[in-house]
């Protein structure tokens, strides 16, 4: 696609935008799939662009780079489709990094039975990691609730403590606590089973 650089174009109005829009959305969506595998978050990224700059992004806000021809206001497009990537990228390496250690955390409740085995360390990782995402979701286990349970069996904190922490009482802590605790302990480990047989061969038991 061939881009105005000489053209002087002032702030886009409504059919400018609507123009850009029709011929730069296809050419954007096309560069950022070489820097993500998912065609959804490539498409929510130009979305999330167009939305920015044209009804967030102050003009004033780009400083001595303001975008002044069609060509700039493409690459104005582009890196702001590319910061959303980013940060989404950013966020779902935070989640990762936050389900491994908790499932590292839980793997005596986990996988108990399976410890004296021989697994591969990615495997056993893997496994544990899904069989927590697992157990949220299939029995309603919220993050909250987890990290109550983790804060207090696991590092051991004080109730009075933890619920400081989440603005919560101390009873309401050991409710939680029990009650996250009786779930991990009955399925944790159906959970952690199913998992391993798809780590190890692509299928549930």
């Amino acid at each position: 696609m061939k881009l105005d650089k000489e053209t002087i174009v002032s702030y886009p109005n409504q059919s400018v935008w609507s123009d850009y829009y029709n011929r730069f959305r296809g050419p954007l969506l096309n560069m950022l799939r070489r820097n993500s595998q998912s065609s959804a978050d490539c498409e929510d990224a130009v979305e999330e662009a167009f939305h920015k700059l044209m009804h967030k992004k102050d003009y004033d806000s780009y400083g001595d780079k303001k975008p002044e021809t069609e060509s700039s206001w493409f690459w104005a497009l582009y890196w702001q489709s590319r910061a959303y990537l980013s940060h989404l990228k950013s966020r779902c390496e935070t989640h990762a990094k936050y389900v491994e250690r908790t499932a590292k955390e839980l793997e005596e409740d986990f996988a108990g039975r399976y410890l004296g085995e021989a697994i591969d360390s990615d495997i056993r990782t893997r496994s544990l990691m899904r069989a927590l995402e697992t157990l949220k979701a299939k029995q309603g286990v919220s993050p909250r609730d987890l990290e109550i349970y983790v804060n207090r069996k696991i590092h051991e904190l004080p109730s009075k403590v933890v619920a400081e922490k989440y603005g919560i009482t101390a009873n309401n802590v050991d409710q939680v606590t029990w009650r996250v605790g009786c779930i991990v302990r009955k399925h944790g480990p159906r959970h952690f089973k199913a998992a391993l047989r798809r780590e190890r061969y692509g299928h549930v038991a």
